[in-house]
């Protein structure tokens, strides 16, 4: 069977490691409200001493290592009690290389057994650079670069980093003026480089005969002088522009190891330099499509101590913001500054920055607040001491509506949304522009009023392919439930078990096994993983279920998503699930679970198998688990708003839409539950967690 090499990762990710979790912060998750399961007691294993940082014979002052933490009192560090200073009003931030968020964390059951996750081995394999995203060892040199994706590198790896580029010289004699003289280095196709370069040749042609013409001395006196010159000038200058900036980008590049695939050709934005780029932005969380746009052109321009400062800065928030137990980011945030509510004193308060107020607390705190500052913290430390390093910080008082049981509700704006078809019978795609895209927002009510927490951009469905029972691909349009809804079950390492429409080029990759290249099930998207359909987590939308009967499940869900471009891209949309950047999600559910009452309910076995037929070669999908499970007592209420209708239809079309240019045997077959759809809805479903056929991503 193609798929047998991923049968023994997926053996493996039933492994587990320990049962032991770490102290947990001074806001502690709420208890659970069942006999099912509850958060695991507060312990750790033995954390090694470091000759740096430790004393060799720890006295009686020195707390034990499953109870010890790092303390910065006026420049001087010092261990304290984990627990002590917890009590005194500290909050202890995990800095070790063996944390994961909360929905990766380990839990015990009331019986204290322990609820394995399987993915909390991956997930810390990845971000330590020892496994791929497969749960495979990790070739040897290696790096994961999987911030984009969700999971930020550890401390340890980013310890090495540090130390590394201390002793590199990328940045040595850079040509920073090239680089600032552009913001953008303009993406031509390689087959047509020469063809560009004759056309520019011709315009720099053209453009000095007009200049000896107008008797000026320079191309920019010509532009001022004729205006109707001025558009093919500064397309000429850029273009001279962009040659040493490209030259240094190459430069730059190579000196950081960037090239690992193909074959580059000096001056062309071949696949290798595209690659390349793209894996510089993975490493320094570059949201941009994989091209020399602005915001990486800055980063290649900056120091690579300085790249890693940043990283560390947006690692050290997310352990912050774990630790605290907030989510508040100035995402909500409006023209006219943050919003605001009415304290209990009465009087007006803004919504604050708690993530921004928090990171910067534990920076100043921990003396970490410029590169050569974080270079001397981790030359301090031995790699052995952030296996299991905690530290001890104050934080800012939360705002008064923070409570362990909040009042917690979630708002999904559709903005603009077209049903109409974006092509013509030709195939010729028509602008849809959207001047209002979706927004994701979390609220709070508190005292009557309801506080806006967070606003996210998000995604709606769209027009996608689909593969009918007649065996041909089509278009359909996938779109998202309006209305009232809740989520009942949360998923950590959720599983997207793929629908019989799903086209079966996508179910399967190509990848490397013991040396030799192979077609293999795409374990990528079906999930656990950061790729998958549904990301590192997912809620489900449902109706609630009435007298007696169970959740009406149309397979809308909100998740973590690793496509960030369909969340920030004019032109990006789901197949009818709401998606957010993975960190974003994870960030958004551990604050849910943390903040309302709600049962573990572990792993949720499958042992789901089916075989399907690609050329000539049969490959079988296994799938043993659906998720860590998550349910939320009682559930979180969703509202998703319609939006603005724009174009010519008003609903959307519920058939099948052949694909242009396509020859189809006869007309298209009916859509699958178009019954239901008619009734209105793109087909029935079955409760959350009991939905076979895996929803909508």
């Amino acid at each position: 069977m193609k798929g047998a090499p991923h049968f023994a990762v997926q053996a493996s990710l039933a492994l587990v490691l320990g049962c032991n979790t770490r102290a947990a912060a001074p806001l502690a998750p709420p208890q659970a409200t069942s006999s099912i399961a509850t958060a695991a007691p507060a312990s750790r294993p033995a954390a090694p001493a470091s000759k740096s940082a430790v004393p060799a014979s720890p006295g009686p002052d020195v707390p034990p290592d499953d109870d010890r933490a790092l303390v910065i009192r006026d420049g001087q560090e010092s261990w304290t009690s984990a627990a002590g200073a917890a009590r005194s009003g500290y909050t202890i931030v995990d800095l070790g290389d063996d944390w994961t968020p909360y929905i990766f964390a380990e839990h015990r059951g009331v019986d204290g057994q322990p609820l394995p996750n399987r993915y909390r081995r991956v997930f810390l394999g990845l971000a330590n650079d020892t496994l791929d995203d497969d749960g495979e060892p990790l070739p040897a040199g290696d790096k994961n670069y999987l911030e984009l994706y969700g999971i930020p590198p550890s401390l340890g790896v980013l310890r090495a980093r540090f130390l590394e580029d201390e002793k590199q010289s990328c940045h040595d004699g850079a040509n920073l003026a090239a680089m600032e003289a552009v913001e953008t280095v303009s993406y031509v196709p390689p087959e047509k480089v020469k063809q560009e370069e004759k056309r520019i040749a011709r315009l720099r042609t053209e453009l000095e005969a007009a200049r000896k013409k107008a008797q000026v001395h320079t191309l920019a006196e010509l532009a001022a002088k004729d205006p109707k010159l001025a558009p093919k000038v500064k397309l000429v200058e850029r273009r001279a522009a962009e040659k040493p900036a490209m030259m240094e980008v190459e430069r730059r590049l190579g000196c950081e190891g960037m090239f690992k695939r193909g074959k580059h050709v000096t001056g062309i934005y071949d696949d290798a330099m595209r690659l390349a780029v793209r894996r510089f932005q993975q490493k320094h969380m570059i949201y941009e499509s994989n091209y020399l746009r602005q915001k990486t052109m800055d980063a290649l321009a900056r120091a690579p101590l300085a790249n890693d400062h940043q990283a560390l800065l947006r690692v050290l928030r997310e352990r912050v913001v774990a630790a605290a137990g907030v989510v508040e980011d100035g995402s909500a945030d409006g023209k006219n500054g943050p919003p605001t509510y009415t304290g209990a004193n009465g009087r007006t308060m803004p919504v604050r920055n708690l993530a921004e107020e928090m990171t910067q607390a534990a920076v100043e705190q921990l003396g970490l607040a410029s590169p050569e500052a974080a270079l001397a913290f981790f030359k301090r430390h031995s790699a052995a001491d952030f296996r299991h390093l905690r530290a001890a910080v104050r934080l800012p008082a939360l705002p008064e509506y923070y409570g362990p049981n909040m009042d917690l509700s979630i708002v999904i704006d559709r903005g603009d949304v077209w049903y109409d078809l974006p092509w013509d019978a030709a195939g010729v795609r028509h602008q849809q522009p959207r001047g209002h895209y979706p927004s994701f927002h979390a609220y709070v009510k508190y005292n009557d009023q309801r506080i806006p927490l967070v606003r996210w951009r998000t995604t709606i469905g769209g027009w996608r392919a689909e593969q009918a029972s007649d065996g041909y691909e089509y278009y359909r349009y996938k779109g998202s439930d309006v209305g009232p809804r809740v989520i009942r079950h949360v998923v950590a390492g959720p599983v997207w078990i793929a629908p019989e429409s799903t086209p079966i080029r996508t179910l399967v990759k190509s990848k490397t096994v013991n040396g030799l290249w192979h077609r293999v099930v795409n374990y990528d998207e079906l999930g656990p993983g950061f790729l998958s359909a549904y990301g590192l987590i997912a809620g489900y939308l449902v109706v609630p279920g009435k007298a007696g009967k169970p959740d009406w499940d149309n397979g809308i869900r909100a998740h973590g998503s690793s496509e960030y471009l369909s969340m920030y891209s004019s032109e990006g949309y789901s197949h009818g699930c709401h998606r957010l950047p993975n960190h974003l999600a994870i960030r958004l559910y551990s604050f849910i679970l943390r903040h309302r009452p709600m049962r573990i309910l572990g792993d949720q076995p499958a042992n789901i198998a089916r075989q399907f037929l690609l050329d000539n070669d049969v490959f079988e999908i296994r799938v043993p688990s659906r998720g860590y499970q998550y349910l939320l007592e009682p559930p979180l209420p969703v509202d998703v708003l319609e939006g603005e209708i724009k174009g010519t239809l008003k609903k959307p079309v519920l058939t099948y839409v052949p694909k242009p240019g396509v020859r189809y045997p006869g007309p298209p077959p009916p859509v699958p539950n178009s019954a239901e759809a008619r009734a209105g809805g793109a087909g029935a479903g079955r409760s959350a967690g009991g939905d076979e056929e895996g929803g909508t991503p």
